[in-house]
């Protein structure tokens, strides 16, 4: 996932400084290098990966999920949108590392997840940059890897959403049918203040889920937020607000219900 000092090319990253909406991305720019192979981009990824296991975001992540596991909703697909590329034409070592700290973190909320309920979760990819070798990559680890607006539409109430630094349109979407259990993305404090009317469906978690910073990594995570929908029965006490109290979220926003596209 881009940082703020991206190219214009690697077009998921939003810039908080304008406020009307942005004209679809432009296309990718014509590669002037090999591609890197499934297998070296793996290699990459085990290697970044490893270091990353003894930093202070990943300890911190874990132990944010143990602390949530009394309060966890039920979830059973993992959705992750705009990930990034891992091998862009600039060759940027930092936007290598980036992409790969995305993915570990997703990985390790998935893996805490199952941990916790002792069930396997499905995880989706789009990402409209990535490369066949990229594809062949993640759905070597097990994963599904689908076109735009399959995962969109994929999103369902007992979904993880994760899609850090998005434009403002692809929140939209994705959140229009329904709110997923457990959201991790540009927190409402950041769109209240950049974006006139903002992004509804993260005010309303805003205002009904639990709501934790989501540690940090650099630029990485930054203004990134994990919105966690409290378990029937159970208040919503999040860091927001001075920890006040909310109502329990709803698992929809206005009418729209969860839909599962078939062969996602």
């Amino acid at each position: 996932m881009p940082g703020p000092g991206a190219s214009a090319q690697e077009w998921t990253f939003p810039n908080p400084r304008k406020t009307r909406r942005r004209p679809a991305p432009p296309p990718a720019p014509t590669r002037t290098t090999t591609p890197m192979s499934a297998s070296a981009i793996k290699a990459e990824h085990l290697s970044i990966r490893k270091a990353w296991s003894s930093s202070p975001c990943c300890t911190s992540l874990r132990s944010l999920m143990a602390s949530r596991a009394a309060a966890l909703p039920a979830v059973k697909q993992a959705i992750c949108l705009g990930l990034g590329t891992f091998d862009p034409p600039s060759s940027s070592s930092e936007s290598r590392r980036r992409t790969h700290h995305q993915l570990i973190a997703f990985q390790t909320m998935v893996e805490e997840l199952e941990s916790m309920t002792r069930t396997r979760i499905q995880c989706i990819f789009q990402e409209p940059l990535f490369t066949d070798q990229e594809t062949s990559f993640l759905t070597g680890l097990g994963h599904r890897v689908v076109e735009h607006p399959a995962a969109c539409r994929a999103v369902t109430s007992d979904s993880l959403l994760f899609g850090i630094h998005l434009y403002r349109e692809v929140y939209e979407e994705a959140l229009d049918r329904a709110l997923p259990a457990i959201f991790v993305g540009t927190d409402w404090d950041t769109w209240d203040g950049v974006s006139p009317g903002g992004v509804q469906a993260v005010r309303l978690m805003h205002e009904t889920y639990q709501t934790f910073g989501f540690p940090q990594d650099g630029t990485t995570f930054s203004s990134t937020a994990v919105y966690w929908r409290p378990r029937p029965g159970r208040r919503a006490v999040g860091d927001h607000g001075g920890g006040e109290e909310h109502g329990d979220g709803p698992d929809k926003l206005g009418e729209h219900e969860g839909v599962v596209i078939d062969g996602v």
